[in-house]
C-alpha cells in the first residue's frame, strides 16, 4: 500500500488546476443547476454522481491511450452530442410549458437513473472535455514511479474533485431554490438553465 501511495503521489497543483477547469460555466454546470432548482439538493446529487463517473471514464480513456482513438471517430461523439442537446431542449420545453407557476417536484419526476445517465451523456459527449483531459492528465504523470499507480490515483482524485465541484453547483442552486419556490417565474428560470445547457453543449 505504501508503495502504491509513493508511486502515485500527485503534484499538489493537480487538484486546483483540475477544479478550476471543471468550475468554468458550461453544459455540466447548467444542467446541475437546472436539476437542483427543479428537484432539490438531495435528489439532484445523482447529477454530480453522473459527472463523477463520466470523469472516471474520460480518465480511463485518456490514460489507457483510447482517447486518441476515440477522437479519430469523432463523428460518433457528434451524433451522441446532438441527442443530448435534443433531450435538454425537451426538458427546457417541459419547464417553459408547465401549467403550475409554483416550483415543485413534478408528479412524474425524472428518475434517479435517468438523472445519472443524462448527466453522464452530457459530459461524455462534450468533445472539449475529452480534449482537456488529453492535455491535462499527461502533465501530472512523472517519469519515476509506476505509470499504472499514477493513472489510478489521478483518475480517482479527478472523480472526487468532479463530484465536489458539481455538488457545489447543486448545493448553491438549492439555496436559490428556497427563494424561488413561490416565484411565478420559477419554471421559466429552470427552463432557461436547461436551454443554456443545451446551447453550451451544442456550441462545443
Amino acid at each position: 500500500m505504501e508503495g502504491f501511495l509513493a508511486s502515485s503521489e500527485l503534484p499538489l497543483a493537480f487538484v486546483p488546476v483540475f477544479a478550476s477547469v471543471l468550475a468554468l460555466p458550461g453544459p455540466n454546470a447548467a444542467f446541475a443547476v437546472g436539476q437542483s432548482l427543479k428537484y432539490g439538493v438531495v435528489r439532484s446529487l445523482y447529477v454530480p454522481l453522473g459527472f463523477m463517473l463520466a470523469t472516471g471514464i474520460h480518465a480511463a480513456m485518456v490514460l489507457s491511450g483510447l482517447g486518441v482513438l476515440v477522437l479519430q471517430y469523432a463523428s460518433a461523439l457528434v451524433v451522441l452530442k446532438w441527442l443530448g442537446v435534443l433531450y435538454l431542449l425537451y426538458l427546457a420545453y417541459k419547464a417553459f410549458t408547465a401549467k403550475s407557476s409554483i416550483l415543485a417536484v413534478s408528479p412524474k419526476p425524472m428518475s434517479r437513473r435517468t438523472m445519472l445517465t443524462t448527466a453522464m451523456l452530457v459530459s461524455l459527449t462534450n468533445p472539449k472535455a475529452l480534449l482537456a483531459s488529453l492535455m491535462l492528465y499527461p502533465l501530472f504523470i512523472r517519469d519515476a514511479g509506476s505509470y499504472a499507480a499514477q493513472s489510478v490515483a489521478l483518475g480517482l482524485v479527478a472523480m472526487v474533485v468532479s463530484f465536489g465541484v458539481y455538488g457545489g453547483y447543486v448545493l448553491a442552486a438549492s439555496l436559490i431554490r428556497r427563494r424561488l419556490v413561490r416565484s411565478h417565474r420559477a419554471n421559466k428560470i429552470v427552463g432557461a438553465f436547461y436551454l443554456g445547457a443545451a446551447g453550451a453543449l451544442a456550441a462545443k
